[in-house]
């Protein structure tokens, strides 16, 4: 889903294109009836090459964009906080509370986050982890990031920082708590993601941080969690775990599938079988197969395995929750869960949103080369178009994140084209991807030379970074 920047609503991707054009000529016509603008603020950027870090790219002013998303909550104003709790549209209302929320904390000092781009992967890791392992913070405060090592900064930083924060708390850190090679917080595929029961991370505390993250993410506007069992979705609503809807899907566990898989079969059981049923039922005190109970027993066996299991870990990623002040909108309006934690589809990324946002350069009218650059140009960007037209989902949500920090789509998406640069470069904050034309000394400057070379040289570097 995609915040409005005039009107701070929330839309879907294929929906967000024609409300702001209509949004957008409404804020204008406001905007001029009032007062007359002259030329907007100047801003410098502070640029990163893609072949260093895409997280330091970003800009030290705002872009006048930026300027009227940050300031939409003094568009989005309304006289009654319980609104929310009776306002029909669930994005709207989530987007009610947040901007709540931010408003109740924005005289509050700012909370600042650390990192460090000297040290590694996994010392950077531990400094996440200190920062949400914080007690007593309010997650709503004004939020910033200071890369020590790198000078950028602005919201394109934040964004990144927030990206990948909730990247890891998805797909799992390079610390290895476990002494397994890598640490998941959560197992599970497509939409039915559930806690890891990892002993080490239960006694960390750790689904407390996650829940401290993805709570302070969604306040600040970014990325969500996506994927989260159904059945963890109730336990956080505070449904009775004995109504939670399960589903196969819902265990990772291989072994107890195997065993459920065998109960529901209609077929006699073999005496082995009858053994592996016994034995893991006999593990969790539950009592032996029969003829009577294989059907309530496939039933506890998966209660347990997926809820009773994990009944900590949702324990503490609910108190993380609650310490960012989201347990409260989930309270009074539970279908308000699937906001904060969203279905794996609603983040599919199509070609249409990326292409209808991209402001492609155009020639300066009283610059006689860039005419006759413009060529080589429309060759250069046109490897982008075609990139974007062919790529998944998932490649253009990290080309979308690679060029603005994170993967939600802004308004706009700048691209210009340089021959001062060698490589891919991004300013986050400007929300713009410059892309290098090649110089070719000695060689004959044709379209079919640069277009040869811009595949070899640059694309294939980009695509690499990416």
């Amino acid at each position: 889903m995609v915040e409005c920047v005039y009107c701070a609503e929330i839309f879907s991707f294929s929906e967000i294109q024609g409300h702001i054009d209509c949004c957008e000529k409404k804020n204008n016509s406001d905007s001029t009836a009032e007062e007359t603008f002259e030329n907007p603020p100047s801003g410098s950027s502070e640029e990163t090459r893609a072949g260093t870090s895409a997280a330091a790219s970003s800009s030290s002013n705002q872009h006048p964009l930026e300027e009227n998303q940050s300031n939409s909550s003094e568009v989005f104003t309304y006289n009654d906080f319980s609104e929310w709790t009776t306002e029909p549209d669930v994005y709207k209302a989530a987007n009610m509370f947040r901007r709540h929320l931010l408003n109740n904390a924005e005289l509050k000092p700012e909370l600042v986050a650390r990192l460090d781009l000297r040290s590694t992967e996994e010392d950077r890791e531990r400094e996440i982890l200190t920062f949400y392992k914080k007690p007593g913070i309010d997650w709503a405060s004004p939020f910033s990031v200071i890369l020590s090592g790198d000078t950028a900064v602005g919201d394109g930083v934040k964004r990144h920082f927030l990206s990948m924060v909730m990247e890891k708390i998805q797909f799992g850190f390079d610390l290895d708590l476990e002494s397994t090679g890598r640490t998941l917080l959560f197992n599970g595929t497509g939409d039915h993601k559930v806690p890891s029961t990892s002993r080490p991370l239960i006694d960390g505390d750790l689904f407390r941080v996650a829940g401290h993250a993805i709570g302070h993410s969604f306040i600040h506007g970014g990325p969500r969690f996506t994927g989260l069992s159904p059945a963890m979705l109730q336990q956080i609503v505070g449904s009775n775990e004995e109504s939670a809807a399960l589903e196969l899907s819902d265990c990772p566990d291989t072994d107890v599938v195997d065993v459920v898989s065998i109960l529901d079969s209609q077929r006699e059981l073999t005496p082995q079988e009858r053994c592996e049923v016994n034995n893991l039922a006999f593990s969790w005190d539950l009592p032996r197969i029969s003829n009577n109970n294989r059907r309530w027993l496939a039933e506890k066996i998966l209660q347990h395995a997926v809820i009773e299991r994990r009944r900590t870990q949702m324990k503490q990623l609910r108190r993380g929750l609650k310490d960012s002040g989201v347990v409260t909108m989930i309270k009074e309006h539970p279908a308000l869960v699937e906001v904060l934690f969203p279905r794996s589809a609603e983040q599919v990324m199509d070609s249409q949103t990326i292409l209808k946002r991209i402001i492609w350069p155009m020639p300066d009218s009283e610059d006689e080369d860039d005419h006759s650059n413009m060529e080589e140009t429309c060759l250069v960007t046109g490897f982008l178009r075609d990139y974007i037209e062919k790529g998944s989902s998932q490649e253009l949500q990290l080309l979308l994140k690679f060029w603005t920090g994170w993967s939600i789509p802004p308004q706009h998406l700048y691209v210009e084209v340089s021959p001062e640069i060698t490589l891919p470069v991004t300013s986050t904050c400007l929300t713009t991807l410059k892309l290098p034309l090649p110089k070719l000394p000695g060689i004959q400057r044709k379209p079919g030379s640069i277009c040869e070379i811009y595949r070899v040289w640059v694309w294939d570097d980009l695509i690499r970074v990416i």
